[in-house]
């Protein structure tokens, strides 16, 4: 009798969790649409929750246990929230879109708090009240940047200043005879200067190390100028104290004359309208650029044959640059936010993986950069100016810019996107094909979105980076379904097994693991491995359910209601932190009726037990 009662749990743990490797095979050959998605899961958390409510919570309130029940709720929700946290932290994350949500929000929210705790270093801000610092600590970036990547380089447009969080930065003029190299270390502030006189930047910022940075834009300055009496006040002193005059002079060549006027003039204007005029204007060239864009070659097909209007707009976020011969216009693996336009002179593509470091010559109207640029991935060759030349660039940041203010150019780089050539691109040099997949449908939904698509190089270091996260996420995956087993095995003891029950589980594990298959299949991982985990957790379900049959074979009835509220407390705090909110971030509206008709559904299984 006993040895049969121990099988019986077995086998009906295997059934609930049967519809787990059943939705890994189904991800296989189907991607439901994320409306689809939200609705099986919220169908599958209502029908959990009757589940729940039913056959847990009401029979030990009836049986007057409600204390041990409770505490029991309270100690699951506890531990699954403090495992799972710890699992997420390993990569465990990355099982289901609303751990990944959270996860990064989390991440995010501690960033912020760095990120106040840094500013109050800079001198500038030290004194700034705390509700101008939450205003603009949003707008905070963290960048990490390879050791000889290029923060910035001169001549560009001075769209953020930063702060040292990791590692280290050098900061040289590469137009100066002696090239004199400021080195500096955590928490040193570089880019301000140019930054509050709006000039061009007067350095390159090379990353001397493996480096991490605070990007803080200059439209959060702009704000601050806008809405900060207490700001004002110490822009209005720098400018007084002669720090960026002696700057201007000194990196950007202004006369001393130019330059304090220019400074009356910021001064007058902060205190009037709360701006600081430009000290330099940018050089751009956009009418020769107009003039040569028919004749641009190794352009991308979707930048071919643009209206002169279109035409105009691009050019006029072009940099016009100056490269010496033998200046290194970018680095092979190197980060790559710019695409180039040879002007006059020539630079060569140097790839030393080819055999005997094979050259491409590029020269007057030769395009070269804009694959990497476009979708974000580290060049893969080194360029280099064969001799004096003069080239535009177009910076990553702009296009994207470009893509959100003309219609036209972001309706033809969505086709580029879905004809496939850019998902080519990276899965022939970066990404293996379903990483490449992965980044256009990203790309795609973001341009859709009215954001900047993913950064191919990302996706490549996120799964390096994530080695750990097949094990944390397998974790994961057995941290939600440990409850449920236990709980399966001590029902039987007392009672037979109820139908509405196992029709809760089996209906939410379903959409659980379908979901979380094609999500773990995004981030690369193969079918086999995905079917594995969901197959080894239905084994272990099996086995967690005859375990708790033998465990609680002669256990008190106080007991048996601790267990079920330590089972229903870890699946009500699952269904609230995982489940419910992924289905409404996929779904919005539906989820109210789905999860009303899980809950139904799980019901009327109740009632064929009593028929």
């Amino acid at each position: 009798m006993f040895e049969s009662m121990v099988l019986t749990a077995f086998v009906i743990g295997l059934i609930s969790a049967s519809s787990l490797p059943m939705g890994a095979i189904t991800a296989a050959f189907w991607r439901p649409s994320d409306r689809v998605t939200a609705m099986l899961m919220a169908f599958g958390g209502g029908a959990l929750l009757a589940a729940l409510t039913i056959d847990l919570v009401a029979s030990s309130v009836e049986e007057g246990h409600f204390y041990a029940l409770a505490f029991g709720a309270v100690l699951g929700g506890l531990l699954f929230i403090s495992l799972n946290q710890m699992v997420n932290d390993y990569g465990g994350f990355l099982r289901k879109a609303s751990t990944t949500i959270y996860h990064l929000r989390r991440k995010q929210h501690q960033q912020i708090r760095q990120i106040v705790s840094r500013i109050h270093q800079v001198r500038l801000f030290h004194d700034l009240p705390t509700a101008d610092f939450k205003a603009i600590a949003p707008s905070v970036r963290s960048i990490s940047y390879r050791k000889g990547e290029a923060v910035y380089r001169k001549g560009d447009p001075p769209d953020c200043f930063y702060i040292i969080d990791q590692g280290r930065i050098e900061l040289f003029d590469p137009t100066a005879p002696d090239r004199r190299v400021e080195l500096l270390e955590r928490y040193g502030v570089f880019g301000w200067h140019a930054c509050l006189t709006a000039a061009p930047n007067a350095f390159n910022a090379i990353a001397a190390a493996d480096t991490t940075v605070w990007s803080i834009p200059r439209h959060a300055i702009e704000t601050l100028l806008l809405n900060s009496p207490h700001f004002q006040q110490e822009v209005h002193l720098l400018l007084r104290s002669g720090t960026l005059t002696g700057y201007l002079e000194t990196h950007h060549g202004m006369s001393g004359d130019a330059a304090e006027a220019w400074s009356d003039r910021a001064a007058r204007e902060l205190i009037q309208r709360g701006v600081l005029p430009a000290a330099i204007e940018l050089e751009r060239k956009s009418q020769p650029a107009m003039q040569a864009y028919p004749f641009l070659k190794r352009l991308p097909p979707f930048l071919q044959d643009l209206p002169l209007e279109a035409q105009e707009i691009l050019c006029r976020k072009l940099i016009h640059k100056h490269y010496d011969q033998g200046d290194t216009c970018y680095h092979q693996h190197t980060r790559s936010d710019r695409a180039f336009i040879v002007e006059q002179g020539a630079v060569n593509l140097i790839d030393p993986a080819t055999p005997l470091r094979k050259t491409l010559v590029l020269g007057e109207n030769d395009c070269f950069g804009f694959y990497s640029m476009l979708t974000g991935a580290g060049h893969t060759a080194t360029a280099v100016a064969s001799r004096d030349s003069w080239v535009w660039e177009l910076r990553r940041s702009d296009f994207l810019a470009l893509v959100k203010s003309a219609p036209l150019i972001a309706q033809r780089f969505r086709a580029f996107l879905q004809q496939g050539e850019a998902a080519r691109y990276l899965e022939s040099r970066h990404l293996n094909g379903e990483q490449a997949a992965r980044w256009s449908r990203e790309a795609i939904r973001n341009i859709d979105n009215g954001t900047a698509p993913p950064l191919a190089a990302e996706i490549a270091l996120e799964v390096r980076s994530n080695h750990a996260a097949p094990l944390a996420i397998w974790l994961g995956i057995t941290l939600d379904g440990i409850p449920e087993s236990l709980v399966i095995g001590s029902s039987l003891i007392n009672s037979n097994i109820s139908l509405s029950l196992i029709a809760g589980l089996f209906l939410s594990n379903y959409p659980e693991a379908l979901s979380s298959s094609n999500g773990m299949r995004e981030q690369g991982f193969k079918f086999h491995r995905i079917l594995l985990m969901w197959s080894s957790l239905m084994l272990l379900t099996g086995i967690g359910a005859a375990l708790g049959n033998i465990f609680f074979i002669n256990a008190p009835p106080a007991i048996f209601a601790l267990v079920e509220g330590i089972a229903a407390g870890a699946m009500l705090t699952m269904i609230a932190e995982t489940m419910l909110p992924e289905a409404y971030f996929k779904g919005g509206s539906v989820v109210g009726m789905s999860t009303l008709s899980g809950f139904l559904v799980a019901i009327f299984f109740k009632t064929l037990e009593t028929v």
